[in-house]
């Protein structure tokens, strides 16, 4: 069964988390009004009590690999896209599936079956694209499906079932209540075996 996906909402989405966690990716007006409201805030007095329902709460990009439901924290996210032709390059580890052009760059794509060790339950075409950005690096991971963008508390991960044991240390912040589990976008960033040398 098909249903038709908001790209375009997604898009909105991601940028204003990542406008959130970077005013340096605003304009120079946004940037002054978000620095003078944090001025403003640390001169007033601490409050004898914090409310923190939202404190602990952040937002992801949730998407489905291999029949199991996967998310990254926004700020890691640059963009989900619907999948693209890829274009094969030999000589590179398995979980290495190709290549992609976007935005005048070419980016690796990874795929998290073969780099987690996850079980092959389903074969599923992949419909998309989640592309990681980091300081110096970046990739896009294939994704069966996207499922949108969601909160959830940080008090609530829990610790990895059985079935992610084999998954590489630190690539896993946590699993949600609705079994979602989290990954370490940072982790999975700064792993330098993750990245495809050029002429690679």
């Amino acid at each position: 069964m098909s249903r038709t996906f908001d790209w375009d909402e997604i898009a909105r989405r991601l940028a204003r988390s990542q406008s959130a966690a970077d005013p340096d990716a605003a304009d120079t007006e946004e940037r002054n009004r978000v620095l003078q409201a944090r001025a403003a805030a640390l001169a007033r007095p601490a409050p004898e009590l914090v409310d923190s329902a939202s404190a602990d709460q952040f937002e992801v990009l949730v998407f489905e690999v291999a029949g199991e439901r996967y998310a990254v924290a926004n700020t890691w996210v640059a963009r989900a896209l619907p999948m693209p032709a890829l274009t094969a390059l030999p000589g590179t580890p398995n979980h290495v599936v190709g290549i992609v052009p976007y935005g005048g760059r070419v980016l690796a794509v990874l795929d998290l079956r073969s780099l987690l060790a996850l079980p092959l339950s389903r074969l599923v075409e992949p419909t998309g694209l989640v592309l990681l950005q980091g300081a110096a690096v970046e990739f896009a991971l294939l994704a069966d499906a996207i499922a949108g963008v969601r909160r959830y508390r940080l008090a609530d991960l829990g610790p990895e079932p059985e079935r992610l044991g084999r998954m590489r240390p630190g690539y896993l912040l946590g699993v949600t209540p609705d079994r979602t589990a989290v990954l370490d976008a940072e982790k999975l960033l700064n792993d330098p075996a993750l990245v495809v040398q050029a002429g690679a």
